[in-house]
């Protein structure tokens, strides 16, 4: 059953209304919109009203448009990823133009900051500015860019070391150490899907670990994982860290009211800060004029910082787009491209032992984002 319309009725051309309420007629002046069935189950028929199409073709290209988007954050995030590890890999590696990890942060990380202080006034244009910070807070602020200096520094000398893809499986486990960090800072409880998550990550980690057992025989080898391990021990303590600030900070006061980019722009430099005694202790030479003056390493530098501000920016974006749970799943797997740029674009070898490992580690990521995520519902209700 359908219903005869001329294109005066709606006051729109066929070709304007993407509905599938609508049909072409045969003649071309006229539209055949298609009778709905009753919700009661009455037997009657409803057509609808020009306004009722006109809602429906608005609501299909809302979702359409929202979904091109998510395709579009979610290909801007990870190609950003991997452009930044395949730079600094690219940079620091023992035939890069620059062998100095620690010395590359300090520079990455106030030029990453520059950008999230000018990203915010954008993003957050027409938001009141916080209060001022209290002694206490600065404080708090310190020991997040002091924790996350130490962790950027040693997981970008990680990769002096090891090769793109392996780094990126070996930090697969970190989700074992922020559950263990939660459990022990009294952020979260165990549970069962948190216990299979455990289940898949230390399964996982011992299958990476058979993986690269041959790779341990190299001593430069298991300096880089051990770099990695203690970096995503500091990484999981700046995390639950930064979990207290967000969710226990009073809304009235300055954490409480300043905006994520706006916290990157002021602990980024401290993260900075951090990694320069720790260049001038194992890399005496880096900052020799001859070394720092490179144009190519400046350009690598500003690369990595633009693509750091765009993840920063698809984030954002995805984060207001999607669940908790779609979020932390495109997390998981980004590091999925990460792995084959490595293996593609700088011809990484994985095992095959240590790639099922890395698939544990995945699925045990997934359990932990379902069990966060019926956390937060049993809170709602």
């Amino acid at each position: 059953c359908a219903r005869v319309m001329r294109h005066s009725e709606i006051g729109a051309e066929p070709y304007e209304l993407s509905t599938p309420l609508l049909r072409r007629h045969s003649d071309d002046s006229f539209f055949a919109v298609n009778a709905l069935p009753s919700p009661h189950g009455d037997g009657v028929v409803h057509v609808p009203s020009a306004k009722g199409l006109f809602a429906a073709d608005s609501e299909a290209r809302r979702r359409k448009l929202i979904s091109i988007k998510i395709v579009l954050y979610t290909s801007l995030w990870w190609m950003a990823a991997i452009l930044v590890i395949v730079t600094i890999k690219k940079t620091v590696c023992a035939e890069g133009i620059y062998p100095h990890p620690f010395a590359l942060t300090s520079f990455i990380q106030p030029m990453t900051a520059l950008s999230a202080y000018m990203l915010s006034h954008v993003v957050y244009i027409n938001r009141p500015q916080p209060p001022k910070f209290e002694w206490r807070e600065v404080g708090v602020l310190l020991t997040m860019g002091t924790l996350q200096g130490m962790e950027i520094g040693l997981t970008n000398k990680a990769l002096e070391y090891m090769t793109v893809a392996a780094r990126t499986m070996i930090s697969s486990t970190n989700v074992l150490f922020m559950m263990c960090t939660a459990r022990l800072w009294g952020l979260e409880h165990l549970g069962v899907l948190r216990l299979i998550s455990a289940a898949f990550l230390i399964g996982g980690g011992l299958l990476q670990g058979i993986g690269t057992g041959d790779s341990f025989e190299s001593h430069s080898t298991s300096v880089g994982i051990g770099m990695q391990v203690v970096s995503m021990i500091l990484s999981a303590q700046r995390w639950a860290l930064a979990q207290v600030v967000l969710q226990r900070s009073a809304p009235e006061s300055a954490l409480g009211q300043t905006n994520k980019l706006s916290l990157l722009a002021r602990t980024l430099p401290i993260t900075g800060l951090v990694c320069l005694p720790l260049s001038l202790v194992f890399e005496p030479m880096a900052y020799e004029a001859g070394k720092v003056m490179q144009q190519e390493l400046w350009l690598n530098i500003g690369t990595v910082a633009a693509a750091l501000t765009a993840m920063l920016y698809a984030e954002l974006q995805l984060v207001k787009r999607l669940s908790a749970v779609a979020f932390n799943v495109l997390a998981t797997v980004h590091q999925i491209p990460i792995v084959l740029a490595g293996v593609v674009l700088q011809h990484n070898q994985v095992a095959r032992t240590a790639a099922y490992g890395f698939a544990c580690c995945l699925i045990g990521a997934l359990f932990y984002a379902v069990a966060r995520q019926c956390d937060r519902l049993r809170v709602d209700h």
